[in-house]
């Protein structure tokens, strides 16, 4: 009896629970021009993850953007990491740094995951704990067909660290 009832405890432990490579894959990720987002993919790395985009698309249709007639600063992104050193808490990934290519300043980020593991809600904020900032919320891409590259290094070395 006592073997069940830990086995069953160990079974309801680990049910519905995350693991640190929940959040890999491809993700549509709003910007701040409305209808405009682009397609990232979070990696796992040294048990880290970083993020990178790849692909700019329209919101509405998911037609191509070509961001090199924009003037924007999405291009500084392209194929580069902007988020780094996400670290999994067994609830929540905390303690990563975020680019923000509008002011090139770095940013605290966190990331939540929902439970059916097709949101993640990306908050951004100036302090540590969460307080002042914003949240994000990102989409995961199932069946994304095209070609990933791979990342051409950190947009920023201060998001080495």
């Amino acid at each position: 009896m006592r073997f069940l009832l830990i086995c069953m405890f160990f079974a309801m432990s680990f049910a519905g629970g995350f693991y640190h490579g929940d959040i890999e894959g491809v993700w549509e990720i709003p910007e701040e021009i409305e209808g405009q987002s682009s397609i990232g993919k979070i990696f796992i790395e040294n048990d880290k993850a970083f993020v990178y985009t790849f692909k700019y698309i329209f919101s509405e249709d998911s037609s191509e953007r070509n961001i090199d007639n924009e003037e924007s600063n999405a291009k500084l992104l392209k194929n580069k990491i902007f988020i780094s050193n996400l670290e999994f808490d067994g609830k929540q990934w905390d303690n990563g740094k975020v680019y923000n290519p509008n002011d090139g300043e770095i940013y605290n980020v966190s990331a939540e995951l929902s439970d059916d593991k097709n949101t993640l809600l990306v908050r951004i904020s100036y302090d540590r704990f969460g307080f002042l900032g914003k949240t994000l919320q990102w989409s995961r891409v199932s069946n994304f067909s095209h070609h990933i590259p791979k990342h051409d290094g950190f947009v920023s070395l201060d998001l080495v660290n």
